[in-house]
């Protein structure tokens, strides 16, 4: 700064005194002009210089666990905003800055967090993450200023294997990713354990990490917006309680191991926009609170144990755009449209044996994987697996002659004629036999 101003001082003198010199004559007069815009332009120069020059240096204990951590040097010296295996984020904060947010990804497998590190950026970090990182995972529990101050973790394929009671000492966290990561915490109620004393939460992601227990009857996060506990080993009934997160939108328990049904006051979350409760064991059948979710999107039912009739009133939710029901025990016919088929993106209903659709509703080209119903309602084949099949099946005639008729009873697994003529030529000859038995006794 002080050779700054130097500068602009030097140029207001010497253009003082070209000033006072300009009766010398216009050759003179135009020589100061030039020598003025050279000026300017040096002073412009270095008061650019001086400022990228004069902007503050990184925290030095920060800067050091940046480099423990991985973080190689930067070409333009300042290691916030670099990109790399080890990117911060920082504040621009006098006498030093500090770092506000940091992600590792794609790091070495010597790399360790330790507790050193966090330490020292505890202070001013907001957010961590963790990306395709096999780094060693923290042995201790986090420091008191990190749990308190932090906001956002993520982990994802990284750090081996990590710690639920070292997760549950991030309070103040918003959001929460741990996926494709195992969690070790030995309870029945693991979930419970991680989310505890966590009342800030609004998006908590935990996917396959291997958690096992129980889905928690008690939430401490009404805040809760985003819940993804797919991909894991959650087991029993999903409780009546979840209906206290009146806030979510977003409900993803897909591929665990629940049972039972769903709840009926499912319909009491208006603002779901997504549900997936895919690949499970649930049973019963679709709950009616269902149409009254306004802002539903996407409801996948598919891979369960569902039952009964499909209810006709999804095809009166007008939001919805995806539809799975695939793989269930679903009977009866398809009660949908054409109409309200085409309007959406996903529909799936195969894998229902006893389903059916009405041919004069829907052709076997919306209806994929489901067989068309004979006149009396059942279906009269087997799903077609392939668009040939389907095809084949779309010919068929189900208003035809008495032998139609047989052919639909052998589908639905009536006696066969060779069978019944069978049973009739045994009946017809245990008659004869009986009667000429009669016929001797008379005779003597």
């Amino acid at each position: 700064p002080v050779l700054q101003r130097a500068l602009v001082q030097c140029g207001c003198v010497l253009c003082l005194r070209l000033c006072l010199c300009s009766s010398v004559g216009m050759a003179a007069t135009f020589a100061a002009s030039r020598l003025l815009l050279l000026l300017i332009r040096v002073v412009a120069t270095a008061s650019f210089a001086f400022g990228l020059a004069g902007r503050a240096q990184l925290d030095p204990q920060q800067l050091l666990a940046l480099r423990a951590l991985g973080l190689g040097a930067h070409r333009a010296g300042d290691p916030c905003d670099a990109d790399g295996a080890v990117a911060a984020s920082c504040d621009a904060g006098a006498p030093f800055r500090r770092v506000t947010s940091l992600a590792l990804t794609n790091c070495s497998d010597t790399t360790s967090v330790s507790a050193a590190a966090l330490e020292a950026l505890a202070p001013s970090l907001r957010a961590l993450a963790f990306s395709d990182c096999p780094a060693a995972p923290p042995r201790l529990l986090p420091p008191e200023q990190l749990a308190v101050g932090l906001l956002s973790f993520s982990c994802t394929a990284s750090l081996g294997r990590l710690s639920a009671v070292w997760l549950s000492r991030l309070a103040n966290l918003t959001e929460l990713t741990v996926a494709d990561t195992p969690l070790a915490t030995g309870s029945p109620s693991e979930l419970a354990v991680v989310i505890s004393h966590m009342d800030h939460l609004n998006r908590l992601t935990i996917s396959n990490a291997n958690l096992s227990g129980f889905l928690p009857h008690h939430w401490h996060c009404p805040n809760l917006t985003h819940l993804d506990l797919s991909g894991n080993r959650i087991a029993g009934a999903i409780p009546d309680t979840i209906t206290h997160l009146g806030g979510i939108t977003h409900l993803n328990l897909s591929s665990n191991v629940l049972k039972g049904q769903i709840p009926t006051h499912i319909g009491d979350l208006i603002w779901l926009t997504t549900v997936d409760l895919s690949n499970n064991s649930l049973s019963g059948g679709i709950p009616e609170t269902v149409s009254t979710l306004p802002e539903l999107e996407v409801l996948n039912l598919g891979s369960n144990r569902l039952n009964g009739s499909i209810p006709p009133f999804l095809s009166k939710m007008r939001g919805l755009k995806e539809l799975n029901l695939e793989n269930n025990d679903f009977d009866g016919v398809v009660p949908f449209s054409a109409r309200f088929l085409s309007r959406l993106r996903v529909f799936r209903a195969a894998g229902n044996g006893k389903l059916c659709y009405n041919r004069s509703e829907l052709s076997a080209e919306v209806a994929v994987g489901v067989a068309p119903c004979d006149k009396y309602g059942f279906p009269v084949t087997a799903p077609p697996a392939t668009a040939q099949s389907e095809k084949s099946t779309a010919d068929y005639d189900d208003g035809g002659s008495d032998g139609d008729a047989d052919g639909d009873a052998d589908a639905r697994g009536g006696p066969s004629a060779v069978v019944l003529g069978l049973a009739i030529g045994l009946s017809c000859l245990a008659f004869v036999v009986i009667l000429v038995v009669c016929l001797c006794k008379v005779c003597r």
